[in-house]
């Protein structure tokens, strides 16, 4: 499944439309992770109002018990987002993802778990409030999501269906006239419900802090975006996981 995937993405990538920033998802507990992904974001429209977004993603991380960001593999992400800006402050986006992500026990040597990955279908809305002040450019989005969660051979997992909702502030600021290069900061938090049987009550689970820095080659219609991110999860029992994150955004290659 995992070899049909690889191949259906890699050669997908060359036709599908996409973001201009990648920021990676949460992998779960551990020290360190780190998350690459490239793709592509095309105008649908003459005004640039409506646009689409695919990205492929990869994300490793290390053990518990060391700082290794490159040591296991851990997802793989393929994601399709279609937005429209329809006031001069308002945008909306609809989303479908498919997602592989390998599980390992959590007990030295830390081998693959048994089922050893979990699949996920998630589709997701976005509204966000956008404003613009000087050299800076804001935006407030509010995320709510359904993601439904499949073992290996696409048998329903112990905990199969969950409903998140995600809360952003996201600023960008120019750092030169042209604004080739950004520096971009978010904040995050995340509320979710999870089917376990039952339904678990519907709270907080995770705080994503990132900063990144962003150089766009207008000639190449190319943005690369080097950034961390720290996940702080839980409440009472509190981890944090380290992320470094490099993404890679063509934009418009279909003209336009």
């Amino acid at each position: 499944m995992r070899r049909f995937f690889l191949i259906f993405s890699l050669v997908s990538i060359y036709c599908f439309n996409g973001l201009a920033q990648f920021t990676p998802p949460g992998l779960g507990k551990a020290k360190t992770a780190s998350w690459f992904a490239i793709g592509v974001k095309q105008k649908l429209n003459e005004k640039g109002t409506i646009s689409s977004a695919t990205h492929l993603g990869l994300g490793r991380i290390s053990d518990p018990d060391n700082y290794n960001l490159f040591q296991k593999q851990s997802i793989y992400v393929l994601n399709e987002e279609i937005s429209h800006r329809f006031k001069e402050h308002w945008a909306y986006s609809i989303a479908l993802s498919y997602r592989w992500q390998n599980r390992y026990k959590g007990t030295e040597p830390y081998e693959l778990d048994d089922p050893n990955a979990r699949q996920e279908i998630r589709a997701y809305g976005r509204l966000s409030y956008l404003v613009t002040f000087k050299k800076m450019d804001f935006a407030i989005d509010f995320r709510p999501e359904y993601r439904r969660f499949y073992d290996p051979d696409f048998s329903s997992a112990t905990e199969n269906t969950q409903f998140r909702s995600r809360f952003r502030g996201k600023m960008t600021i120019g750092l030169n006239s042209t604004r080739t290069d950004k520096l971009i900061t978010t904040a995050e938090f995340l509320f979710s419900t999870t089917k376990t049987g039952s339904w678990s009550a519907f709270k907080y689970k995770e705080t994503r802090l990132c900063l990144y820095y962003s150089h766009t080659v207008p000639k190449l219609k190319t943005t690369f975006n080097l950034g961390y991110m720290n996940n702080i999860l839980g409440t009472s029992s509190i981890t944090g996981v380290h992320y470094l994150a490099f993404d890679i955004a063509i934009k418009n290659i279909f003209g336009t």
